[in-house]
C-alpha cells in the first residue's frame, strides 16, 4: 500500500496552492460538516445492527484507512465498542512534540508541518465540536491506532464483526491483497463496508477545483483534465481502476451481497470529451459513476486461489 504522498513529482508552487486550498476547504468543512460525519456513523453503527445482529457495544471493529484524526473510530470507541484503525500516516488528533517528530520521520516534513498546522488550526475545534453534537466524550486518548498496511494485516483469521474503508481503496496499488486480507480477518458472519472513489469520475483525480462537481464546479481546471492533459496533477497516488476492474476484483474474493453506486457530472460531459476518453478506454458509466460502495461477506473459496490478481487501466 503506497503512502497518501507518494505519486508524480508536484512542482513546489502546486503544492503551496494546493495546501491553500487545503486550508480553506478545512475552514469551510468542505471535506465533511460535523453533521455529516455523524449521520456517515449512524449509517455504519446501522449496518452493523442489520447485517451482523450483534450490540455496537459487543462488535470487534476494523476502521480500514481510518486517517489521521480517525474520526469514525473516535466515535465507535465512544459508543463503547471495541475497535481498531489503521492507516499508513501517523495518526495526529493528539499533536505533541514525539508525534511531529514521528511523522517526520514516518511521513515526511511536508505532511508534518500540514498536520501540525491542521491540528491547532481546526482539529482540536472539530473534536470539541463533535462532542457536543454527538452528546458524548470522545476518547481520544483511547484509541488502538495502529501503522500497518492495508495489504498486510497483522490480525488473526475471523476476528472482525466489521470492517469498514471510506474512500481508502483509490489510494491502494494492489487491491486483490488488501481484499484477500479483509476476507480474511472477517468473521463467517460478519460484514465489510468499503466505499470507492472512481479515478475516471468528474472529482476521481482528487483536484480540489473538483470535489463537489455539481455543487461548485470549477471554473479554471478543465474537466476530467486528470484523463486529458493532466496539467492540474494532485500531490497523492491513485489506482486508475475503473468499475469493472473493481467489481471482477470484489467478487473475485468476497460474496458481494450489494452494490451501491452516485453519480456526477453528466451536464458537463460534452460529446466531444466523451469521444476523446471514449477512444482512451473510459465508458459512460466510469466517467459518470463518482462512488461504488460494496457491502460483502465472507467468501469460503477464494476463485483466485491466492494468485496476485492484475487489473490494467486504459492508458
Amino acid at each position: 500500500m503506497r503512502a497518501a504522498m507518494s505519486g508524480q513529482k508536484i512542482p513546489l508552487i502546486h503544492r503551496l496552492l494546493s495546501s491553500l486550498k487545503i486550508f480553506y476547504a478545512h475552514r469551510a468543512r468542505t471535506f465533511g460538516s460535523i453533521e455529516s460525519v455523524i449521520d456517515f456513523h449512524k449509517q455504519l453503527s446501522e449496518i452493523i445492527k442489520t447485517h451482523v445482529k450483534v450490540d455496537v457495544k459487543k462488535a470487534k471493529i476494523l476502521d480500514l484507512g481510518c486517517g489521521q484524526t480517525a474520526t469514525q473510530t473516535a466515535l465507535f470507541k465512544s459508543d463503547g465498542a471495541d475497535i481498531t484503525g489503521i492507516d499508513m500516516e501517523v495518526p495526529t488528533y493528539q499533536m505533541n512534540l514525539k508525534t511531529f517528530i514521528r511523522v517526520i520521520k514516518t511521513n515526511g516534513a511536508e505532511r508534518a508541518i500540514k498536520s501540525l498546522l491542521r491540528h491547532f488550526l481546526f482539529d482540536r475545534r472539530f473534536f470539541l465540536d463533535l462532542s457536543l453534537k454527538y452528546g458524548k466524550t470522545i476518547p481520544l486518548d483511547q484509541l488502538d491506532i495502529r501503522l500497518m498496511s492495508a495489504t498486510g494485516l497483522s490480525f488473526p483469521d475471523n476476528c472482525f464483526d466489521f470492517v469498514y474503508s471510506a474512500w481508502v481503496f483509490e489510494h491502494i496499488d494492489n487491491i486483490s491483497a488488501a481484499i484477500r486480507e479483509i476476507n480474511r480477518v472477517l468473521k463467517p458472519t460478519g460484514i465489510a463496508w468499503i466505499g470507492v472513489h472512481l479515478f475516471p469520475s468528474l472529482s476521481g483525480g482528487h483536484h480540489l477545483d473538483w470535489i463537489w462537481p455539481d455543487k461548485s464546479p470549477s471554473s479554471k481546471v478543465p474537466a476530467w483534465d486528470h484523463l486529458l492533459d493532466n496539467k492540474y496533477p494532485v500531490n497523492t497516488y491513485l489506482n486508475r481502476l475503473r468499475l469493472e476492474q473493481y467489481r471482477e476484483i470484489f467478487h473475485g474474493h468476497m460474496d458481494v451481497v450489494d452494490e451501491k453506486l452516485t453519480y456526477e457530472g453528466d451536464r458537463f460531459l460534452t460529446k466531444e470529451t466523451e469521444k476523446i476518453l471514449q477512444d482512451k478506454g473510459y465508458a459512460r458509466e466510469d466517467l459518470l459513476t463518482r462512488d461504488v460502495i460494496f457491502l460483502c461477506r465472507k467468501k469460503d473459496k477464494d476463485i483466485y486461489e491466492g494468485r496476485p490478481h492484475k487489473a490494467t487501466s486504459p492508458n
